[in-house]
């Protein structure tokens, strides 16, 4: 009833059918019909990310409430691995020694252990930044991005530098709105895209 009731409510046709089930997921989770005009899926983004999930890369979260939003339900008939290393007590040893926020230390720590992955990142603008540069030296390859962060310092300017990159696939938004919970909900429904593609 709520998917009808947002149908009803907000003009999807410019969007192909994958895309409809995201924008009505992130409708859905944040009762805000504005996503609609303001969430940036890349050439491909999609498509991208159902052949990560069929390749069982690993799916990594900048914060564990992304990690905890992504539903066991739909890691069903997957390999994945879903992981968040924000809160290892390395990461944050070399944050506190190197001045870095943890997510920064996250990400470095990541990008060593796996050069392709799924990145879903709804907290931290930092990771993100971070992520870009790490790619712009060649030294980690997102197989997608899935970027929400939130807030009103950096998050808009670090999304609005994602969206300018034209070799990656992405998912992201405009402005500050955002957050753990959005970017769980993309994740999950590229999972649901995934199995209803029989891939």
């Amino acid at each position: 009833k709520s998917f009808e009731i947002i149908e009803k409510n907000v003009n999807l046709a410019h969007f192909n059918e994958s895309e409809k089930l995201i924008i009505k997921k992130l409708i859905h989770t944040t009762g805000d019909y504005q996503f609609a005009d303001i969430t940036i899926i890349s050439k491909s983004a999609i498509e991208v990310g159902i052949r990560a999930i069929s390749e069982n890369l690993p799916i990594v979260c900048d914060t564990m409430m992304v990690k905890s939003g992504i539903t066991s339900k739909y890691l069903k008939n997957t390999s994945c691995k879903v992981y968040s290393f924000i809160h290892y007590k390395n990461i944050i040893r070399k944050a506190n020694k190197m001045g870095s926020t943890r997510a920064e230390a996250a990400i470095d720590f990541s990008s060593n252990k796996f050069k392709n992955a799924i990145y879903v990142i709804g907290n931290a603008p930092t990771a993100l930044i971070r992520l870009l540069d790490l790619y712009d030296e060649n030294k980690v390859q997102p197989s997608l991005i899935i970027a929400f962060p939130v807030g009103f310092v950096s998050a808009a300017e670090a999304k609005d530098i994602l969206a300018r990159y034209k070799n990656l696939a992405f998912i992201t938004n405009k402005g500050p709105k955002g957050g753990s919970a959005c970017a769980a909900t993309v994740m999950n429904g590229l999972l649901t895209l995934f199995h209803k593609s029989g891939s």
